[in-house]
């Protein structure tokens, strides 16, 4: 389903964690290999979404310079946009988001705020960032 043999390893693994965890449903489960191919196909069309916003995620970040690869200048310059114009919260929650593909609820249980509060971070933390590569805003002396 995910065509990726390294994922599918991981999300089998996930499911059998995930029956271990539930061993109280998996034992009055009517039909438990069903259960297992159930919790195994939810996990697998969640990696598939999650990929899926990611990928359009990191499509509305900010770019120092189109082109498919970046090298090392605009992974610098991304880096030190991030740094002057970031605090340390907003740049863990952006790369947890856009690199490491979490989303906002995983997010949400990270850092210990509800989910809503997250999106408003990332929304806020992405107008920052945009505003900056535009040269709109300068950097402010706590971001500093």
């Amino acid at each position: 389903m995910v065509h990726d043999r390294n994922l599918a390893e991981d999300l089998l693994q996930d499911t059998f964690h995930d029956a271990m965890r539930s061993r109280s449903q998996l034992l009055i489960a009517p039909n438990p290999e069903a259960w297992l191919f159930a919790t195994a196909r939810n996990r697998a069309l969640s990696a598939l979404r999650r990929e899926r916003r990611s990928l359009r995620a990191r499509g509305r970040l900010p770019r120092v310079r189109e082109q498919s690869e970046p090298g090392v200048q605009e992974v610098v310059a991304l880096r030190d946009l991030l740094e002057r114009h970031l605090g340390p919260d907003e740049r863990a929650l952006l790369l947890l988001r856009y690199l490491h593909g979490f989303d906002a609820g995983e997010l949400a249980e990270i850092v210990g705020i509800t989910p809503e509060a997250v999106r408003q971070r990332l929304s806020r933390s992405r107008r920052k960032l945009l505003a900056a590569s535009a040269g709109q805003v300068q950097p402010s002396d706590k971001e500093r």
